[in-house]
């Protein structure tokens, strides 16, 4: 099958695939934890985007600190209070099996998530809560089948109630997949023979921004960039005084309707300095609608898509990760 198709299947089908957890996670049952912090073990394009775009829906949810950790180590203040949710697309990762490892000395508090591997493997030896995620996909096509997991896993775990939102989601995004988006083509081309500069804000795009580069890596096989409202303001925005860089970069800002004022105001001052100074600025923003996760995902649809038809336009395999694969063999043989 054509690979480009693969990647847009798995973009369409996002629909049924939170269906399909729904029904599977209806009836599972959270063990009692007692705990007061989230730790969140687990790296790359899958597991890594999936804890950011939780950390920012539960930013305004959730009466735990969550710390994400993509290390070969362990943070010294997991304890017995602390709850680590560990999680591997392949099941193989190796920086997340030698921390969910090190931490068995640390706490008994774990769930563990992956479609295959050694994580599964160990979960089942030790009797560990473990939730199976459907295989067949590359960890980043993944993305929202380990995210729907988790927060349904959380949504019971803290006796909150998403199901409307998880709904609309489904719902948009059935919508959504049968639109010809111009907008998707028009920011394709204009990326052309350019660097992308990508920024988000606190609390709503910071974590699409990294996934939106994350995909534009991967997928677009090209270097992107990432940064976040209101930190640029504090030192990045003074590089653009350089005005070289105009024909080398394209700065997109992830907005959202709801912006609180402050942020609207310096995503605004940041559009026209930047324009002012002859850099072209695209603006995207999520449908409008009062469900955070809805307009969250309305974003990641979009520039999920605008990935893959960036690596179909430059002619790149969008699955095709040889360079990770090599470097994976030389670790092996070190």
């Amino acid at each position: 099958m054509d690979d480009y198709k693969i990647m847009y299947d798995s973009i369409y089908g996002i629909p049924e695939d939170i269906e399909e957890i729904k029904v599977n996670l209806k009836n599972y049952i959270i063990p009692d934890f007692r705990f007061n912090k989230i730790v969140f073990l687990g790296t790359g394009g899958g597991s890594r985007a999936a804890f950011d775009i939780l950390s920012t829906y539960f930013f305004d949810k959730s009466n735990f600190p969550f710390l994400i950790h993509q290390g070969y180590d362990i943070p010294e203040f997991i304890d017995k209070d602390t709850l680590v949710i560990v999680c591997s697309y392949s099941g193989d990762t190796e920086e997340t099996l030698s921390s969910f490892e090190k931490s068995f000395k640390k706490t008994d508090n774990f769930i563990i998530f992956s479609s295959n591997g050694r994580l599964e493997e160990i979960s089942k030896e030790k009797n560990l809560p473990f939730i199976k995620l459907k295989r067949g996909y590359e960890a980043r096509q993944a993305m929202h089948i380990i995210f729907f997991s988790i927060l349904i896993i959380l949504e019971k775990l803290f006796k909150l109630d998403f199901s409307k939102d998880i709904d609309e989601v489904i719902e948009f995004l059935k919508n959504e997949r049968d639109k010809n988006d111009q907008i998707v083509d028009e920011i394709v081309n204009e990326i052309l023979n350019r660097i992308p500069i990508i920024y988000g804000s606190y609390g709503f795009s910071d974590s699409i921004a990294e996934r939106f580069r994350r995909q534009l890596n991967e997928n677009g096989k090209i270097i992107a960039h990432t940064n976040i409202i209101p930190n640029l303001h504090h030192d990045e925005i003074v590089g653009f005084m350089d005005q070289k860089l105009k024909d080398i970069l394209y700065i997109i800002l992830l907005r959202d309707h709801f912006e609180d004022n402050r942020i609207k105001k310096r995503f605004d001052i940041t559009r026209e300095i930047l324009k002012n100074y002859g850099f072209r600025v695209r603006e995207i923003y999520p449908v409008l609608n009062n469900s955070k996760l809805v307009r969250m995902f309305s974003l990641i649809f979009k520039i999920d898509l605008i990935s893959i038809k960036f690596s179909k336009t430059r002619g790149f395999n969008p699955k095709d990760v040889e360079i990770i694969k090599k470097l994976k063999e030389m670790m092996k043989n070190g």
